[in-house]
């Protein structure tokens, strides 16, 4: 129904050499599945995630997506949903057999990746600066769960304000603790661009601190809801039996449509379903 291509290993590795659009290759099986073996250069997202969350594989508007599995009837589907959020999708013939090398994408890291403390770093850097600053930046409910004692809690874009509030020294050690190295390394790379001189992220992040077996907040207090701007409540509390939660969210759903401008609902190209194909059929 949507027309898209299944191009031959010849023609998809013409559309990853082209310079002029970018395109994304990209593996939609499981992670078991893409842990045995793909094609090299090819990104991991899961089929359903990648159509759930296309922002976190997909940086490029406009851009090209080559999508495949290993049984030719997944990735078509998750092509197909592509097409309608407006990308120009297509399917590789030959799956994860295909004869094709993506360049493999540059990862996003600083030029400079930050100290690691272990364990043991921590806790000899804890002993000669006990003062030092613990920023958490993992999620907010995990920093509700537990943290360490005297960490705020923080987010990229709001680091600077969070170490101003906190009086913090150009020459103070800051101890970053993140779910995920690269959180942590592209945060401190601001740090040290704004003078901080003495930054540091822990190597598995909360782990490390309890392993270090330095104090923990007593009775972990939870930040106030309009600070946790990464947790959406209303969306939460739809699956806790909160039956106006659950009208908030559908109210909110279906009023997307009607918030967005002419220009923003033209990037789609929604199927027709097979009723409406028919009766668009018989009134020509």
């Amino acid at each position: 129904r949507a027309g898209l291509p299944a191009l031959s290993a010849t023609q998809a590795q013409q559309w990853l050499d082209d310079e002029s659009r970018t395109t994304y290759l990209l593996d939609i099986r499981t992670a078991e599945e893409f842990a045995q073996g793909s094609i090299d250069g090819a990104r991991h997202a899961p089929g359903g995630q990648l159509v759930q969350a296309t922002d976190q594989y997909i940086g490029v508007r406009g851009s090209r997506v080559i999508v495949f599995d290993d049984d030719g009837v997944r990735a078509p589907v998750v092509a197909s949903w592509l097409y309608q959020l407006g990308y120009e999708s297509a399917v590789l013939a030959h799956g994860v057999n295909a004869a094709i090398k993506a360049s493999a994408p540059p990862r996003t890291l600083p030029a400079h990746a930050l100290p690691v403390l272990d364990a043991n770093l921590l806790r000899a850097l804890y002993a000669q600066a006990p003062d030092a600053l613990r920023i958490d930046l993992r999620e907010s409910a995990e920093y509700a769960r537990g943290h360490a004692e005297g960490a705020a809690w923080s987010i990229r874009p709001r680091l600077p304000a969070t170490l101003d509030r906190l009086g913090a020294a150009p020459d103070q050690p800051v101890i970053l603790i993140a779910s995920e190295p690269h959180v942590a390394n592209l945060a401190g790379q601001d740090l040290l661009a704004a003078g901080y001189r003495h930054v540091y992220r822990l190597a598995e992040g909360y782990r490390t601190w309890q392993a270090a077996g330095l104090p923990e907040a007593a009775e972990p207090v939870g930040l106030p809801p309009e600070a946790r701007i990464d947790y959406l409540f209303f969306v939460h509390d739809r699956h806790e039996g909160n039956k106006d939660a659950a009208r908030a969210y559908l109210a909110w759903e279906t009023g997307l449509i009607a918030q967005c401008a002419p220009d923003e609902l033209g990037h789609f190209r929604i199927l027709a379903s097979a009723g409406q194909a028919a009766d668009q059929s018989k009134a020509a």
